[in-house]
């Protein structure tokens, strides 16, 4: 009998720690202010390296900025090089204990650098078409700054992983880009909170 009572004394015990533990490990996962993720398709397919950080002000607030790097590769169709996107969030989330987490909208500004087709020289200057060179048009520099929204949603763990997926668009404000009207700002993003 006495092994029984020190054996269910243990387990009590051990339960009662386990139940402590938890939610304060969650509770700090969550007032934690500070956050960085990578876009991980963006660099799967080669094209780009996208940074993000994020500053979490409440539970349903937060701004920070995301850096993208282009890897210079002129067959590519994305034709942006350097980008730095400041935004700001406002979350719907519903439950107090979790912050900045779940859906989210997203006002952002894109200041952008990059090349596309010089068209003046390529409509001005073709090359002959009976000659068997190949024919490799001139790129030319361009900076642009576009303004624009996104839609996302955020899973954040309690151990601080995240998970996040968000898509929007910004209209060019200077027009210096020929090749498009505006950006796509769209990644699954995967991350950590501390």
């Amino acid at each position: 009998m006495k092994h029984f009572l020190t054996l269910a004394f243990a387990a009590v015990s051990v339960s009662g720690f386990a139940q402590v533990d938890y939610p304060e490990a969650s509770g700090m996962v969550f007032e934690r202010k500070h956050q960085v993720r990578v876009g991980t398709i963006k660099l799967l397919t080669g094209n780009s390296l996208d940074l993000g950080y994020e500053r979490v002000l409440d539970r349903n607030r937060g701004f920070g900025a995301n850096l993208l790097i282009g890897f210079d590769d002129y067959d590519s169709d994305f034709n942006q090089n350097f980008s730095l996107s400041p935004y700001y969030r406002f979350y719907f989330s519903k439950s107090e204990e979790y912050g900045a987490k779940g859906m989210f909208v997203e006002g952002f500004a894109d200041f952008y650098t990059g090349k596309s087709i010089d068209y003046e020289f390529y409509y001005n200057y073709l090359p002959d078409p009976n000659s068997d060179n190949y024919y490799v048009p001139p790129k030319k520099n361009f900076f642009d700054i576009a303004a624009g929204v996104a839609l996302g949603y955020k899973w954040v763990n309690t151990i601080g992983f995240v998970l996040e997926m968000k898509a929007g668009y910004g209209r060019n404000l200077l027009q210096e880009n020929p090749d498009a009207a505006g950006v796509f700002r769209g990644d699954f993003s995967v991350g950590y909170r501390f």
